[in-house]
């Protein structure tokens, strides 16, 4: 006779991966705090232990978090990340992870980061790597005529600054917004050198925000003063 108060047992073959006790703790504390999984990623090992993992990972996450765990990108290019999804009322999902996890970038940090993709990814002449200083002077010589309204526009997005705020504090908001990518793996800081390095993971930006990224010429240019909302 069946007995039917024996539930079946839940599985999760990453569990009996040899490499478990090494990795998984890290991993899970790496997700849950927003941090990109890629093939750059520390400790060495994390990266293909989620990749030959990510299956029963991904179903672990759902059934015990109500989370998605989401990959993009190919081969050296690949990289996992908790993908928060919109509910029924438009709403961020983020689903059991606790409030002192859920830690949102600045919409002006998001302002830092479309110009990123732009001048590092999208056109041809950046480099992947360089430092902040250079960075910071590429973008105010790219929109060197434009520089008011590119003030407005971090202002506007920013509400500890105010709309007559000056070239020093701008490049303070960069420096911040890149030390906060480095923490979730957009970039790679060398924060003795100042030198950045930006990872694969940083091309999540352009899947979120294409329409934006590709008029950030326009946006800013035209003074729109558009205010940013943070979907990450």
């Amino acid at each position: 006779m069946e007995n039917n108060d024996i539930q079946t047992e839940l599985t999760y073959e990453f569990l009996e991966h040899p490499d478990a006790k090494e990795f998984f703790a890290a991993l899970d504390y790496a997700l849950k705090n927003g941090v990109y999984i890629q093939h750059q990623s520390k400790p060495k090992g994390i990266f293909s232990f989620t990749r030959y993992n990510y299956t029963s990972l991904r179903q672990y996450y759902i059934d015990f978090f109500d989370l998605y765990l989401s990959t993009e990108g190919q081969d050296s290019e690949q990289y996992f990340f908790i993908d928060f999804r919109k509910d029924e009322n438009g709403r961020v999902s983020r689903g059991n992870i606790p409030e002192i996890n859920r830690k949102r970038l600045k919409d002006a940090h998001l302002i830092v980061g479309f110009l990123l993709v732009r001048i590092c990814i999208i056109d041809p002449t950046s480099e992947y790597q360089q430092s902040i200083e250079a960075f910071v002077k590429r973008i105010f010589e790219d929109y060197d005529e434009y520089k008011m309204n590119l003030l407005r526009l971090f202002a506007k997005n920013n509400e500890d600054i105010s709309i007559d705020a000056d070239e020093k504090i701008i490049q303070q908001i960069i420096k911040n917004a890149l030390s906060d990518f480095n923490d979730i793996g957009w970039v790679r800081l060398d924060k003795d050198s100042q030198i950045f390095e930006v990872m694969p993971s940083c091309k999540r930006l352009f899947t979120l925000y294409e329409e934006i990224i590709m008029n950030i010429d326009y946006i800013i240019k035209d003074n729109h003063g558009k205010t940013i909302s943070s979907n990450t």
